[in-house]
């Protein structure tokens, strides 16, 4: 007999708390990347501003200065904490493979972090079969905007590239659980495979749990939007014009607690959504 819609969802909020530990070790590769994007973003900040008084200076525009005026040391630095995050990202992305094989194979447990490798193996198949099935919405978006400019013709072009995007999103869904399911990158592709597990679900039920889903962590992040907005008053009134540190503060924060949260609980009921497709 196939759970209801509400029943997945409800497992998926509970399954988090079912190892606090593996949760925040979870969380601590998140509250790295807010951490470390917020100080990016800080610093390239920075390089901008820098940019601009060279421009000024020199009566020139930003893309016309030359990088040996730039603080270069900025420069790499950014790059190579950009290249940081996006290995921390693959490593993000491979636990969340881990999550959604044990709820397909309805595991209660976390999955652990002993094998590191294969979890950047994993993530970087993940991450291919996210930009495999994004690339075409995506090439119409930047085509269509690069050819039409401001013309009337692009409002069309946005459209066609948002329905796109929104089609290419629940069937990634599918894919990704079955790539997982059979550890196959090929099973990704298997379009006849995906279609047939939707449609064994249903196809108003499928897209009934996702926007349920979807609709569940859009609250959560409300809820939990209020609440950080009251921390940082509150840091705000204890540190005087800390206002980078607050930002690092709070990234962390809901980078250890609030994403990792919001990974598991989605990724679960990703996997029960498989597990459902194919009894």
């Amino acid at each position: 007999m196939m759970a209801s819609i509400t029943d997945c969802v409800v497992e998926g909020l509970k399954y988090p708390f079912n190892d606090i530990k593996k949760l925040l070790s979870f969380g601590a590769l998140f509250a790295l990347i807010s951490g470390v994007s917020t100080f990016i973003g800080a610093k390239s900040l920075d390089i901008f501003r820098a940019a601009v008084h060279i421009a000024e200076k020199t009566n020139g525009t930003v893309s016309h200065i030359p990088i040996s005026q730039l603080p270069v040391g900025d420069m790499y630095l950014v790059a190579g904490l950009t290249i940081v995050t996006f290995i921390v990202s693959l490593l993000i992305m491979g636990y969340q493979y881990d999550i959604i094989k044990f709820s397909i194979d309805k595991k209660e447990d976390l999955p652990g972090f002993g094998d590191i490798l294969s979890m950047f193996v994993n993530g970087i198949k993940y991450c291919i079969v996210i930009l495999a099935y994004n690339i075409l919405p995506i090439l119409i978006l930047v085509g269509g905007a690069a050819l039409a400019g401001e013309s009337s013709i692009f409002p069309i072009v946005l459209l066609i590239s948002m329905l796109l995007f929104i089609i290419a999103y629940f069937l990634l869904l599918m894919a990704l659980n079955n790539m997982i399911a059979h550890d196959s990158l090929k099973k990704a592709f298997d379009f006849g495979e995906i279609i047939d597990n939707i449609s064994n679900l249903g196809w108003g039920k499928y897209v009934g749990i996702i926007l349920f889903t979807l609709i569940v962590m859009m609250i959560i992040s409300v809820a939990v939007g209020f609440i950080l907005s009251f921390i940082t008053v509150l840091f705000a009134a204890i540190i005087n014009n800390q206002a980078f540190v607050i930002s690092i503060v709070i990234a962390i924060i809901e980078g250890l607690f609030i994403d990792s949260y919001m990974g598991l609980f989605f990724n679960r009921v990703c996997g029960s959504i498989y597990r459902e497709s194919i009894k």
